[in-house]
């Protein structure tokens, strides 16, 4: 069997029993084709276990353990080889601000910080006193953060297996095709982003939605998350923008370069949020 190349891009999101989206993809000219998977190997990519893995000594290691078994296993049974993978997350917490991000404050992005190195044994401690006193989940303090410490786990997990995972951004790249859009959670924003990304990728706005819908699992702005996240890593990396120290994957964040110039009056959408 000749192994075909695929680029994987994931969107880390750690809802409890939502499938991790996850996209493969091949690169055919212009052409980026989201790859249907047979149910029996769907079923390998692990649920999130929810923000109230927290509690864990490891929080989210087994799943990303898992993620990444599944990764090989389902590559090994389609005779696929992995040319890159890229993920929605920040690769490791920094000893301060990371470079990456600072670059994208910059250049006027927003985004989530990451909290630094020795912030993270004080945030767990935090959340599971709350938890540990019956506090509510869905009041849990740093909820919006949690789920980079899947982040965090995956980028080491798939290393430990031999890849070499790139960071990437959505609003990033999302900002470098559009001046300005509504939040993705909209209709509005969400087709907006649809639209620029079918262009760029050889489809048209609504077959590409259809496949995505087939191929990738969670919420439409998931599936189109991890979509372009496998467009990062399908590109060549010379072509690319990249916040930070190229050099240092563990400090650089991957996008294109800008399409439009972003002006100061225009709103930005939000921050990297995950659910």
């Amino acid at each position: 069997m000749n192994s075909e190349a695929v680029f994987i891009g994931i969107d880390v999101a750690c809802a409890k029993k939502k499938r991790l989206p996850v996209c493969f993809a091949s690169l055919s000219g212009n052409l980026l084709e989201p790859l249907e998977l047979p149910g029996s190997l769907v079923r390998l990519i692990p649920n999130g276990s929810g923000n109230q893995t927290i509690r864990e000594e490891a929080p989210f290691r087994p799943q990303a353990e898992k993620a990444t078994a599944a990764i090989k296993a389902i590559c090994e049974a389609m005779g696929w080889t992995v040319g890159r993978i890229a993920i929605d997350a920040p690769a490791m917490p920094g000893l301060g601000l990371r470079t990456c991000e600072a670059a994208l404050f910059a250049a006027g992005l927003s985004a989530f910080k990451t909290p630094h190195k020795d912030e993270w044994p004080k945030i767990q401690a935090i959340c599971r006193t709350h938890l540990q006193s019956g506090g509510d989940l869905a009041r849990l303090p740093y909820a919006n953060k949690i789920w980079m410490l899947y982040g965090f786990e995956l980028f080491a997990a798939l290393r430990r297996a031999g890849f070499q995972p790139i960071e990437t951004y959505p609003f990033a790249i999302v900002r470098a095709l559009l001046p300005a859009h509504p939040h993705k959670s909209t209709p509005e924003g969400y087709g907006m982003q649809l639209s620029a990304v079918a262009e760029r990728t050889g489809w048209g706005a609504a077959a590409l939605a259809a496949r995505l819908t087939r191929c990738v699992g969670g919420a439409k702005h998931d599936r189109l998350d991890a979509f372009m996240a496998a467009w990062i890593a399908s590109s060549d990396l010379a072509e690319l923008r990249v916040y930070g120290n190229p050099q240092d994957l563990n400090d650089a964040i991957w996008a294109p370069r800008n399409v439009y110039v972003a002006r100061a009056n225009l709103p930005l959408q939000a921050a990297r949020f995950q659910a």
